[in-house]
């Protein structure tokens, strides 16, 4: 057995003690997650692991000890074990490592994430078959976490589905903006245990969606595109206020908020508001804190790489018109991602 599926074996049984222990108070949750961070977090996560974990032990009335003991009660405890260590093992830390070395050989920065808008109505662009050839292509460099924007059409795509299948080490985000699950599509989701969707909070029908999602005991969160306008009053805002209790409904341990397109981003107000830590879920602007953890691992806050619904490339920003998502993936990384900075270890 090689040395990553031996230390990810041990992780899971590390891990799958500590949820089990964890699970019947939320204050020594906690602090196992303490332990647990210093053990496994010992690398570039571990400062932001620790604010946020001294944080909550600063203040015994924390609306995080109700959000742990409602995210360990309510969701599948093999899916957290899988979509976590997909995430913080494989994408953040062994991975980073062969991310990092091949950036530094090639004299580029590869992404640590790749983004892609799908519309199902578009019979060009960025299909599930071009999706799937692209994370393929991207997986030797140490490419392990993906998130999928899905718009258009009543329910989700089996064959987006059959992607998270066929690559179960990876780590997937799936935004649904304005589409349904089946039953069945619940239950192939929670077999593939290395997903996190997301549902829109803007559609009328997500209320129901986020029913069937926790019933099923599925790992999810709700998503919500902001403009200027929700953070013109984020002083005055608490736990009770009307802005906030409609995320509350949707038993969600986690919001994730995105700006319009046009809108300024927020990210900072955004981690203010988690480190402050006055609502009982965890609060993540998509776009900021990417480039946060872009920052972390590659010294480059612009280390993701983005795709409209057309297969053109959003991010970075890509004066070559001929690049898209029909390009080899390394060609894309040369011509639009920064010189390399960031040192291998």
């Amino acid at each position: 057995m090689d040395k990553k599926k031996l230390t990810r074996l041990m992780i899971d049984s590390v891990v799958k003690r500590g949820i089990e222990n964890m699970a019947d108070d939320p204050r020594r949750s906690i602090r196992k997650l303490a332990d647990l961070g210093r053990q496994f977090s010992t690398g570039r996560f571990q400062d932001d692991i620790i604010d946020i974990i001294q944080t909550i032990l600063s203040n015994e009335d924390s609306p995080y000890y109700t959000m742990l003991q409602n995210f360990l009660d309510n969701t599948d405890h093999s899916c957290i074990r899988r979509f976590g260590i997909n995430m913080g093992y494989n994408s953040w830390t062994y991975d980073a490592r062969i991310l990092r070395q091949k950036s530094q050989d090639l004299s580029i920065t590869l992404p640590w994430a790749l983004m892609f808008k799908y519309d199902v109505r578009l019979d060009n662009g960025a299909d599930p078959a071009k999706i799937e050839s692209m994370i393929e292509q991207a997986l030797p460099y140490g490419i392990n976490s993906f998130a999928i924007v899905q718009r258009g059409g009543s329910i989700a795509s089996n064959e987006i589905i059959d992607i998270f299948r066929k690559n179960e080490e990876c780590a997937f985000f799936y935004f649904l903006e304005n589409a349904e699950l089946t039953t069945s599509q619940a239950s192939a989701l929670k077999e593939c245990m290395n997903v996190m969707i997301s549902i829109s909070a803007d559609e009328p029908q997500s209320f129901n969606t986020s029913k069937l999602l926790h019933d099923a005991k599925l790992l999810y969160s709700i998503h919500h595109f902001y403009d200027d306008n929700d953070f013109e009053k984020v002083d005055s805002i608490d736990a009770n206020s009307d802005a906030l209790q409609k995320y509350f409904d949707y038993q969600s341990s986690m919001v994730i908020l995105i700006p319009k397109k046009g809108c300024a981003n927020h990210g900072d107000i955004v981690k203010q508001i988690r480190l402050e830590g006055k609502f009982p879920c965890f609060i993540w602007d998509m776009y900021y804190d990417s480039s946060l953890i872009s920052q972390r691992l590659l010294g480059d806050e612009r280390g993701y790489l983005e795709f409209e619904t057309d297969g053109s490339i959003v991010f970075p920003s890509n004066d070559n018109d001929a690049l898209n998502i029909d390009s080899p993936f390394i060609d894309i990384v040369k011509n639009v991602m920064p010189a390399y900075s960031c040192t291998v270890a």
